[in-house]
């Protein structure tokens, strides 16, 4: 039985479905196994001892298919896992892709425009349109499926895998490593002057503590701070030991001032003389009219 020429193309879909499935998984494995030894060589592991959050787990070891496990090789293990996907997934989708009415058009040069005009018109009912598809479906029984393997890529991802397996046994069996290691970072970051030095040199500690930091003192204790106020220079040291304050205790002989209280203040004084002499004139009755009223009140 002829198959129609939906049936074809959907055919053909379904197997460069498959193909590029395919193409995912062995990405996915090539990325997954390469970045899995750089962590094993660069002692990644020990990037679980920097974060509080992982010290009670660090060293557990767990019975995994028969295996002993410890808790950092399956963090390495995840770790490299969900980055190889990340980095597929972006590959991946970032790829251009073909459906197969144009592979198949850009393989089989006689159905170029002719498969992609008889699929789009499958639902015409006309001679035209039937002799089309006849011809269409006629010219696309060579057509393999096969045909749309990429096998270039597949076997460049089998020698990455290869040798990465290789790789990883080499170190499983002889136990190589470099010396490199995340702990390391922090050496680095200690050596950066605007991380090191910040506080290191604003304020150093002395082996019996204190700050041995004389030259910031001086500003304070030492020589004396001037400024200069309407062409004359003042003094703005602030003496050790004086407190809150500009006093200085260290000149100045202290005297007693004795104070004499002042009697109680007459309610029934009456206003100076010289306060309505200042009045005008003119409305000097008026003015004093309206204060009498107010004090009486």
């Amino acid at each position: 039985m002829a198959l129609s020429i939906e049936e074809i193309v959907n055919k053909h879909e379904l197997a460069l479905k498959k193909y590029r499935g395919l193409y995912a998984f062995a990405d996915l494995l090539a990325t997954y196994l390469v970045l899995y030894i750089l962590f094993v060589l660069f002692n990644m592991r020990d990037l679980f001892l920097m974060f509080s959050v992982f010290e009670p787990y660090t060293g557990a070891r767990y019975n995994i298919l028969g295996f002993g496990i410890v808790f950092e090789t399956l963090g390495l293990i995840f770790l490299a896992f969900v980055l190889s996907l990340i980095f597929t997934a972006i590959r991946h989708y970032r790829a251009e892709k073909k459906d197969a009415i144009a592979l198949i058009e850009e393989t089989h040069p006689v159905l170029k425009e002719r498969l992609r005009t008889a699929y789009d018109n499958r639902s015409t009912d006309n001679i035209i349109v039937r002799d089309l598809i006849g011809g269409v479906i006629i010219d696309s029984k060579p057509v393999q499926s096969s045909s749309f393997l990429d096998r270039r890529k597949l076997v460049k991802d089998l020698c990455v895998i290869v040798f990465a397996v290789s790789v990883l046994a080499y170190v499983a069996g002889t136990g190589y490593q470099t010396t490199l290691s995340p702990t390391d970072l922090n050496g680095v970051i200690d050596k950066l002057p605007l991380v090191s030095n910040s506080n290191s040199e604003l304020y150093p500690v002395d082996e019996n503590g204190g700050t041995s930091n004389n030259t910031s003192q001086e500003g304070i204790f030492g020589k004396p701070a001037v400024v200069v106020v309407e062409g004359k220079e003042v003094d703005l040291k602030i003496p050790p030991g004086t407190g809150q304050g500009f006093t200085s205790q260290e000149t100045g002989e202290q005297t007693n001032e004795s104070f004499t209280q002042s009697g109680l203040v007459n309610p029934e004084a009456a206003a100076s003389q010289a306060y309505y002499d200042n009045l005008p004139e003119g409305y000097r009755n008026v003015i004093q009219s309206y204060f009498e009223g107010l004090a009486e009140e």
